[in-house]
């Protein structure tokens, strides 16, 4: 049985199925899931619409009505279209394309983070879309949000004097079937992603989880939007929030424990450093080995230079937040640095406080970004 296939035995999401199915028609059930989007997708069922009686493409003379109001070409009952124009087609396409989007409160390549941690998600095995190349192809275009899918470019006309006039339009029953697929395979990811015991939830990865279940929750309400301004209903769907989601993330979050581990500390001046960073960020320091340790190595020595009168003392500081459990590292940081005096014991005194500067100026930022950087594991 496929990952696919798998993870939809455990839950049908929107569908009212539960777990209690038989594995025979859990796996049925999986297989006509992916058919149905598949077919959608390839214009082969009577869900995906149709294409207009005729699509024209044609230059100069009399201005074509479509050009200021679309719904001249497409019905208004059967489609969604807009009109975009440039001096080229390619460009009049792209403009059509963006003001069909802009209809259903979308832009063009609105948030490239969303769609870049989605796409290396779906990449990694983490998110699971399907086992067909161009339904997961569609679904990952999909969270780009550079293109609606079951959008299409119809009529273009060249008014003679440099501008091109291009028309998008979307089926609103295509539309409608396919983004109401694509939520449902979503939701099935999120409670993938969610339903785990605490021991597993209580982690850097449970927060990983947590994090990208709600970031698909987000894009599930953009897709939602879409079904509702083509004449869908979605109260079905029962979509989950990207807000609880992340609200239950952040108690994950502020739950976990750090040991602190330090090699080469002066007067423990460094450990304190790094502990207040870490319960600012609502961890609890523990005093013994717990299931996260900051393992910090600090190195200072002197280094001489000729004709010279002062003393120098050469840093590093490496700290790695380690799972103790795995040895994975959760977020890594390094500064190194000199500093001078006229005698060592002051160059080195001055190093350390370099080496406390640089941790408050530099390592939450990068603590954070680390953090907010992992992908759940598999």
């Amino acid at each position: 049985m496929n990952k696919l296939l798998l993870l939809l035995t455990l839950f049908i999401a929107g569908s009212g199925f539960v777990c209690a199915q038989s594995a025979g028609n859990a796996e049925t059930a999986a297989r006509e899931a992916a058919r149905r989007l598949d077919e959608i997708l390839d214009g082969k069922t009577s869900g995906g619409g149709t294409q207009p009686a005729q699509v024209q493409a044609s230059q100069g003379g009399p201005e074509p009505a479509w050009v200021t109001d679309p719904y001249q070409a497409y019905s208004r009952s059967r489609y969604i279209a807009a009109v975009g124009f440039a001096k080229n087609r390619d460009e009049a396409e792209k403009k059509a394309l963006a003001e069909l989007a802009a209809i259903f409160g979308q832009k063009i390549q609105s948030d490239f983070s969303v769609a870049t941690v989605y796409s290396e998600a779906v990449s990694k095995g983490v998110i699971v879309v399907s086992d067909n190349t161009n339904v997961r192809d569609a679904i990952v275009a999909a969270a780009s949000l550079d293109t609606l899918v079951g959008a299409e470019i119809g009529n273009v006309w060249e008014d003679g004097r440099g501008i091109v006039y291009a028309a998008a339009y979307m089926d609103k029953e295509k539309a409608i079937a396919v983004y109401t697929e694509i939520i449902r395979m979503n939701q099935t990811n999120i409670d993938r992603l969610t339903m785990i015991k605490d021991a597993q939830k209580y982690t850097f990865d449970g927060y990983a989880r947590y994090k990208i279940a709600a970031l698909i929750a987000a894009i599930n309400a953009k897709y939602a939007n879409i079904i509702a301004q083509a004449g869908g209903q979605v109260s079905s769907l029962n979509l989950d929030t990207a807000d609880a989601i992340n609200l239950e993330a952040e108690n994950i979050y502020k739950s976990l424990a750090v040991y602190i581990n330090i090699d080469g500390d002066r007067n423990n001046r460094i450990r304190y450093t790094f502990a207040k960073i870490l319960n600012g960020e609502g961890w609890r320091i523990q005093e013994n080995i717990s299931p996260y340790t900051l393992k910090v190595t600090v190195n200072l020595n002197e280094v001489t230079f000729p004709n010279n009168k002062n003393k120098f003392c050469d840093f590093t500081v490496q700290a790695n937040l380690v799972e103790s459990a795995t040895g994975l590292i959760v977020s890594q940081f390094n500064c190194t640095d000199r500093a001078s005096h006229l005698t060592y014991r002051g160059a080195a005194d001055r190093a350390v406080a370099m080496i406390e500067k640089s941790i408050n100026e530099q390592y939450p930022a990068a603590l954070r970004r680390d953090v907010a950087a992992l992908l759940p594991q598999k």
